[in-house]
């Protein structure tokens, strides 16, 4: 079935830029005639205390909403009460204060009975605020186990957002198994990549970013937010270990994410951000991409979105243990602590043409273009099992 002609407000985890995750993907090719707000992640106002380059939020959120598409607009939320993710009366009161600011901005575009798409358990406390027509929750993580978070709290209010939730979708299946017990419906749908756009990492044509381009080989890469779940440390020994080896590590560091530890590595490069028309020049420079998980309830419930982006690239992947990983061991090197992290690159290091053109039919499986057109299914039928019912 096909969905058209909605109004579709997505609550969502992250900015819209520098770096596209799934949310950004989805709403992106979501068919024309759906009006979409994305809104961005809402901040506290100790946020730009701690992170001074937050301070532009507060202007982003005075200019409304931001047209980007014919049919797609960004809102950036105004700054919210801190702790909302340890009480819960702070949280009601955010959600409150939230929907008051959303509903003028639908209303600036007479947006109406919008379907609400929501990453954020948070969201359970907002229901029926907005008038919405469909609750669908898209988990991406287990976002009780994020640093600084009350576990009891988020487990709470994500498991009234499940039971009240009219579709379910879950990206990995840990995830698909735990949520399950809740949701009425519930989906697996894993994260996928523009396969297209990585693939040009293959090209002869394409020219390598000039800030790496004469780091020595051979060379390992990571694309990515860089945060708490990361493994530094981890990366730190294998640069330690072997010094011969350049290791580009491209994407924001975050508050919650110490690289001092790094200063005196000249073996190791943090980048930056980048935007994401410049990451395949990156991945053509490694030559073994890296998916360094760090070990805990995170990990383990993950299904990594770069991994895609890296399979796409048709370059070798070395990854820390993860239930999502292992099942795809014959496309990926996977390797447990320093020694094995290590093997597992070094496997990745003896590359072969059959090995690559094994990775590159695999990402032809899993395009972001597969993915919308399963959800906007999934959502049209119960629009339709909706409007039988009141009809």
């Amino acid at each position: 079935m096909k969905l058209e002609n909605q109004d579709i407000l997505c609550i969502a985890g992250v900015d819209f830029e520098p770096l596209w995750a799934r949310t950004q993907q989805l709403v992106w090719r979501m068919p024309a005639s759906n009006r979409i707000i994305y809104v961005e992640a809402p901040l506290s106002l100790l946020s730009p205390f701690k992170d001074r380059s937050l301070w532009y939020k507060w202007s982003l959120w005075r200019q409304g909403l931001r047209q980007i598409k014919d049919n797609l607009y960004l809102y950036s939320p105004p700054l919210l009460l801190p702790f909302a993710n340890r009480w819960r009366w702070v949280n009601r009161l955010n959600q409150r204060l939230l929907a008051r600011a959303l509903k003028k901005a639908c209303a600036a575009i007479s947006f109406h009975e919008p379907i609400l798409l929501t990453y954020l358990p948070n969201t359970a406390d907002m229901l029926g605020q907005m008038g919405e027509k469909l609750l669908v929750y898209d988990c991406v993580d287990e976002h009780s186990a994020f640093q600084g978070f009350n576990p009891r709290l988020v487990k709470e209010m994500e498991i009234e957002l499940l039971q009240r939730s009219d579709l379910v979708l879950a990206t990995a299946q840990p995830l698909y198994d735990d949520k399950s017990r809740y949701a009425r419906e519930i989906h697996l749908l894993r994260n996928a990549a523009d396969v297209a756009h990585f693939g040009t990492a293959q090209n002869q044509d394409l020219p390598v970013p000039e800030d790496v381009r004469d780091i020595p080989g051979p060379v390992l890469g990571f694309i990515g937010r860089i945060k708490e779940w990361i493994d530094l440390e981890l990366i730190r020994q294998v640069a330690l270990s072997r010094p011969q080896w350049s290791i580009i590590m491209v994407g924001p560091v975050e508050i919650d994410a110490d690289i001092t530890a790094f200063e005196d590595l000249p073996n190791v490069c943090f980048t930056g951000s980048r935007s994401k028309e410049e990451l395949p020049g990156y991945l053509k420079k490694f030559d073994v991409c890296l998916n360094p998980f760090r070990a805990g309830q995170l990990s383990q419930a993950v299904n990594p979105l770069k991994f895609y982006e890296y399979l796409a690239s048709g370059k070798p992947i070395a990854s820390t243990p993860m239930p999502e990983m292992e099942m795809l061991d014959a496309v990926v090197e996977i390797g447990a602590g320093r020694d094995g992290f290590i093997t597992a690159i070094e496997r990745g290091l003896d590359d072969s043409p059959a090995k690559i053109q094994a990775r590159l039919n695999l990402a032809q499986e899993h395009s972001w273009e597969n993915r919308v057109e399963i959800l906007c299914s999934l959502i049209a039928q119960h629009l339709d099992q909706v409007q039988h019912r009141t009809g």
